[in-house]
């Protein structure tokens, strides 16, 4: 089931990044008018501007590596490039970089930098980020701290409804087992994290 869940995880990451392109005449293009550039670029011009340091041309060209789009396919490669994304704050770039850590994709499996890495999806609001993390507590058998990270689940601002009804039916399953002072335990730490976000 862990392998089902971060493996469609690292699926709905790389639909997260999505562009909306406006046109706004005499000023820099967006980062998300550049996102769409991006997603249909030709690998040529897509490495030169993954190579310049663009974080959504090294996310676009991550994923061709990653299913060998018009490349030979690279997990390595993938890795590398989704980091490089990861590390200029784009959030679907660090869902994908910790769910390849947490599974050993592209790189040696390390669990606390997974976890680093889908804490800082999280803090942008990525719910699939808060999922995985809340498996991970599940677990180990930390049930107040997966809780509540399905509670954030639920509630995150990058909402993907797959995902809340998942963590709504974890939520019901593990509140069986928890008492009203841990689920509220749960809830007040969840609410904690958003207000330091």
């Amino acid at each position: 089931m862990k392998k089902l869940l971060l493996s469609s995880t690292f699926f709905f990451g790389l639909l997260s990044f999505q562009a909306h392109a406006d046109y706004m005449p005499q000023q820099k293009p967006s980062t998300a008018a550049l996102a769409a550039q991006y997603a249909h670029m030709n690998i040529a011009d897509l490495t030169k501007a993954a190579k310049a340091g663009q974080p959504a041309a090294q996310f676009y060209l991550a994923t061709r590596y990653q299913s060998g789009n018009g490349v030979a396919k690279d997990l390595k490669e993938a890795f590398s490039l989704f980091k490089s994304a990861a590390d200029q704050g784009i959030s679907a770039a660090q869902l994908n970089v910790g769910r390849m850590y947490a599974d050993g994709i592209g790189v040696s499996k390390n669990e606390a930098s997974a976890r680093q890495y889908f804490e800082k999806a999280a803090s942008h609001g990525d719910n699939r980020a808060s999922f995985n993390l809340a498996v991970m507590e599940e677990q180990k058998k930390n049930y107040i701290g997966a809780y509540q990270w399905y509670e954030l689940s639920t509630r995150d601002g990058m909402l993907d409804n797959k995902v809340i009804n998942m963590s709504e039916t974890k939520k019901t399953a593990l509140a069986a087992n928890l008492t009203p002072e841990q689920i509220r335990t749960a809830r007040d730490r969840a609410d904690r994290w958003i207000q330091t976000q």
